[in-house]
């Protein structure tokens, strides 16, 4: 006889925030910070535009790892991502719980919730708000930048890398990208490599 896991609260949450993305849209101001992460990685996974559209500009974190959740890009989603970027580059007043500077496309090993809020045990539930509140940049615009590494749009984002590059090209006043290279550098005498 098998058993299946019982879902958590948490989980359970989640699910029916998904099934309903005009009510998720609509209690996103109201929803706990600790929720975010989780569910925006299972909106971004199962390809929930609306809601991935409208937490981008509800952010509630500094930056944004979508490396994490490279693996699960399509056009749809990633598109999703792109247009809540363009809203907030073309709002002069923010929601008043965005903090988001950065989308980080660089791909790691840590997961969606670490590279959000640290370790996904270490995050205290207990507080009701874990973030400090910065009341003086609530609701204000805040610079906007992409980091990516370079080799990843050739490999990881192939079949959209001509449109995201196009999007950063008539972006790039107003949502600077900043490239990096993860490439092993020799040194003449030495077998040592270094990363640049």
């Amino acid at each position: 006889m098998s058993y299946q896991a019982v879902p958590t609260l948490e989980q359970l949450a989640i699910q029916g925030l998904l099934a309903d993305e005009d009510l998720t849209m609509f209690v996103l101001d109201d929803l706990p910070i600790f929720l975010f992460p989780p569910l925006f990685e299972q909106a971004f996974i199962n390809r929930k535009t609306k809601v991935v559209k409208a937490m981008v500009k509800t952010w509630p974190f500094p930056c944004l790892p979508l490396g994490s959740l490279i693996k699960y890009v399509k056009v749809d989603n990633f598109q999703a991502v792109l247009d809540g970027m363009d809203w907030l580059t073309n709002e002069t007043v923010w929601p008043r719980r965005c903090r988001l500077h950065v989308l980080n496309l660089h791909q790691t090993e840590h997961g969606f919730w670490e590279r959000c809020v640290g370790t996904k045990n270490g995050f205290s539930r207990q507080k009701k708000e874990p973030l400090e509140k910065d009341s003086t940049s609530e609701g204000k615009k805040q610079p906007l930048k992409v980091l990516a590494e370079y080799t990843l749009m050739y490999l990881t984002l192939k079949d959209y890398n001509s449109y995201f590059m196009q999007w950063l090209k008539l972006r790039k006043y107003t949502v600077p990208s900043y490239f990096f290279n993860l490439v092993p550098k020799k040194k003449s005498m030495g077998t040592e490599s270094h990363w640049t």
